[in-house]
């Protein structure tokens, strides 16, 4: 089984000006990032807006992002649904079209205990034998996956990877020493890449990936493969504007579609209730492009 490892853009969802999924688009998109060097593809994340997408478009992006791919590089899908019932559906289609992996959320509506947690993803580990990334991200689904769950749900053989969004680089080495590293950690926290990197992640669920492919491999390559922590350090600096923006300004997915339609690629506009970039927002956006050489 292929250990999955390095740079997997999460992706937006391309959407038409009638809101309507751009699947052409998803084609583009996933052309351009494999051909600038990621070394995988992350649909229907919280990037990819899966929330806000119907039944039927979250199973077609899922296929389209596949046959896009056309094993270049590992798909790994999102299947996080607010049942355990209708997350092993999603997980169950993932595996049939040959996913790398899943990434699943935790319930983000129901608020479940750590013991709910565990015995839901447990449920889908043992209904769909395909590799599970767990995405702890407490700020989306409102509930914090403990280090000791973590652990306790490491001993399951597909549970293999977790993509860490706390912004705690101490929890890194908590699952690290808990687990003891039986699990492939993920950065999940763009802001955090370096220091997550250096902590011993080796992967990254990579945002800032939609609209800087090269240098987020650029700044992996450097700090996790080379070890060259100064150089690293220095790429680093001149990307973290747009990682702040990224992460603080709430503004996410349209920061990063107006920055694909700026690079000349396929990102459109949000679905609502979001609401689209200000004038400032976009100048402010485009002065960090700039900096970073993207523009």
């Amino acid at each position: 089984m292929q250990e999955l490892r390095g740079v997997y853009v999460v992706s937006v969802t391309p959407m038409k000006e009638n809101g309507e999924v751009d699947y052409e688009g998803i084609r583009h998109n996933v052309d351009w990032w494999i051909s600038e060097g990621v070394h995988g593809l992350m649909p229907l994340g919280s990037t990819g807006e899966f929330a806000s997408l119907e039944e039927d478009e979250r199973k077609k992006i899922a296929e389209t992002v596949m046959d896009a791919a056309a094993g270049r590089v590992p798909v790994v899908v999102g299947t996080t649904a607010e049942t355990t019932k209708k997350t092993i559906e999603y997980t169950r289609h993932a595996k049939e079209i040959g996913a790398a992996g899943v990434l699943i959320l935790p319930s983000y509506y129901c608020k479940p205990s750590q013991e709910e947690m565990y015995v839901h993803f447990k449920r889908v580990a043992e209904a769909v034998d395909i590799p599970i990334m767990i995405y702890n991200n407490p700020w989306s689904a409102g509930v914090d996956m403990q280090a000791e769950t973590v652990a306790r749900l490491a001993e399951i053989k597909n549970i293999r990877y977790v993509k860490e969004c706390t912004a705690d680089i101490k929890r890194l080495r908590d699952i690290r020493v808990l687990t003891n590293d039986s699990v492939t950690l993920f950065c999940g926290w763009e802001d955090l890449a370096y220091e997550s990197f250096v902590m011993g992640a080796k992967g990254w669920v990579c945002v800032v990936g939609n609209i800087a492919p090269k240098l987020s491999v650029e700044l992996f390559d450097l700090v996790v493969e080379k070890k060259d922590y100064e150089k690293g350090w220095e790429l680093y600096k001149k990307m973290l504007p747009m990682l702040k923006q990224l992460e603080y300004s709430g503004k996410l997915q349209q920061t990063l579609k107006y920055g694909l339609d700026r690079l000349g690629h396929r990102g459109g506009p949000v679905r609502g209730p979001k609401l689209p970039l200000s004038d400032e927002d976009k100048q402010r956006i485009d002065r960090m492009m700039k900096d970073m050489g993207l523009i």
